[in-house]
């Protein structure tokens, strides 16, 4: 509870930080909600990091509700974009890999 309670306050006061949203989504067990968090942080500018788990929260939540098509065309895009980080590029080919 002790980290929910300082990821909301640090929303309160920088809601354009990218790595907030990331962590307040992958507090929460509802996909459709998920989504609307992890879309969020999308839209903040965050860094290609960031951005890279962002996405791949996001293709696993697709799945989850049955749109294994485009959580495919996310997970292949990051692991072929030679600008995604290499933490990123190896993280969507294991999800890949293990979940498809």
């Amino acid at each position: 509870m002790k980290k929910a309670s300082a990821v909301e306050t640090l929303l309160q006061k920088a809601p354009q930080f990218a790595p907030a949203w990331k962590a307040k989504a992958e507090m929460v067990d509802d996909d459709t909600r998920q989504l609307a968090l992890l879309e969020k942080g999308l839209a903040a500018d965050p860094d290609a990091e960031t951005y890279g788990y962002l996405r791949i929260n996001q293709a696993l939540a697709l799945s989850r509700r049955g749109e294994r098509a485009k959580a495919i065309a996310i997970l292949g895009t990051l692991a072929l974009d030679p600008a995604s980080p290499i933490d990123v590029e190896a993280m969507a080919k294991q999800t890949l890999a293990t979940n498809f």
